[in-house]
């Protein structure tokens, strides 16, 4: 890497720090789905090294398809375009969130669909890829029957896990390992060093999520266990954390990406608290995105 590299190239570096957030959640979802479901004989060692395996193929394959994509259909662009692409974040960070956890084999397409309409949608329409292909998946389970995201770790339950403390550290239902808000809060304190991450946005996310929480609490529509538990077990601060304040996808606005932020946590917790809806989040901020020339209006003076 030549002296400079990762100053020419600042996606790059941010997707460095993106993936290096991610280590937690990657190691912890391993640990989950696969030696706590091979140490009670579900399935074999090797077969867990899946959920470390896959997001280090998906990432590679990713830039793979980079290299083919500006190199050989886009010519005149070169590889600066493709160090500066988000794409192969986005692709791992689908992939953590939608994944069928033990159907190995719709990886990779999920992968490569999600490329091909980044491409397409990436210079028409500013959206935020990773709640789109959420709520794209969760259609497409519904279609198909399956009704909730099963995976090895949850057949090895004897019960549903609904201790509060067990859900804050990720053992209850979800995916890999995206209901893990220790990792997730692990992840933010590695953005933190990152100066374009914009690091204000969960944190507002989060008041507006805790308002409306303490507005439900007291009016006696929900308990404060209750409050923890959904928390804890939707995914939300995972969703904030990483999926809500990707780049290319929020407001660019100060101003405006304070009441967007407030305002998918506001939104957010009404689906997850009143309606049980954990998809909610994702489609809050698919929605959020698709309204971000609205909140880029709202330039006040303490906008930038």
């Amino acid at each position: 890497m030549k002296k400079g590299f990762l100053k020419e190239n600042k996606i790059f570096k941010i997707n460095l720090f993106y993936v290096l957030s991610l280590l937690p959640v990657i190691i912890f979802g391993y640990y989950k789905n696969g030696i706590i479901p091979a140490q009670k004989g579900s399935i074999p060692y090797w077969f867990g090294t899946q959920y470390i395996f896959i997001p280090i193929v998906v990432l590679l394959l990713s830039y793979v398809f980079e290299v083919y994509y500006y190199t050989v259909v886009k010519k005149e662009e070169g590889l600066t375009s493709v160090y500066n692409s988000i794409s192969p974040f986005v692709n791992v960070l689908c992939y953590l969130v939608t994944a069928p956890m033990h159907k190995l084999f719709i990886t990779i397409p999920i992968m490569v669909l999600v490329d091909v309409v980044l491409k397409f949608i990436d210079d028409k329409v500013t959206i935020n890829q990773v709640a789109l292909y959420k709520c794209i998946i969760f259609v497409v389970f519904m279609i198909m029957g399956v009704k909730g995201y099963a995976n090895y770790y949850e057949i090895t339950l004897d019960e549903v896990v609904t201790k509060p403390s067990l859900l804050f550290l990720g053992f209850g239902r979800g995916a890999i390992g995206v209901t893990s808000t220790l990792c997730a809060l692990i992840g933010y304190l590695i953005l933190m060093f990152n100066k374009y991450y914009k690091k204000e946005m969960p944190i507002i996310a989060f008041l507006g999520y805790a308002i409306v929480a303490c507005v439900l609490y007291f009016v006696g529509k929900i308990g404060f266990y209750d409050i923890l538990r959904n928390l804890f077990n939707s995914g939300f601060i995972f969703a904030i954390v990483y999926v809500l304040s990707l780049s290319n996808a929020t407001p660019v606005v100060r101003t405006g990406r304070v009441l967007y932020a407030f305002f998918i946590g506001l939104i957010s917790a009404i689906l997850i608290n009143v309606n049980d809806f954990y998809i909610g989040v994702y489609i809050v901020i698919l929605v959020g995105s698709l309204l971000v020339p609205l909140f880029n209006k709202f330039k006040f003076t303490i906008g930038k």
